[in-house]
């Protein structure tokens, strides 16, 4: 393994490369997160059937999950 000095240009690249692969992990993170909210919402939608109340209940605390779990991993 070649060593690359501090400074170079060889350093810098990786770096950003590094950066860049931080970003696009974090993308595909929030897009998973947003499809598999969706899937649950039309679950919760049109499969599950229950008090109306309940429902609402269920996607606010979906929605709160898929908030937290954006902020704890995307951000």
């Amino acid at each position: 393994t070649l060593t690359v000095l501090f400074g170079t240009v060889e350093y810098f690249e990786r770096e950003i490369e590094f950066h860049l692969s931080e970003v696009e992990k974090r993308e595909r993170l929030r897009e998973e997160i947003n499809q598999i909210q969706f899937k649950l919402e039309e679950e919760l939608l049109n499969d599950f059937i229950c008090d109306e109340k309940l429902r609402m209940e269920c996607l606010q605390n979906l929605s709160n999950a898929c908030s937290k779990l954006t902020e704890d991993y995307v951000v």
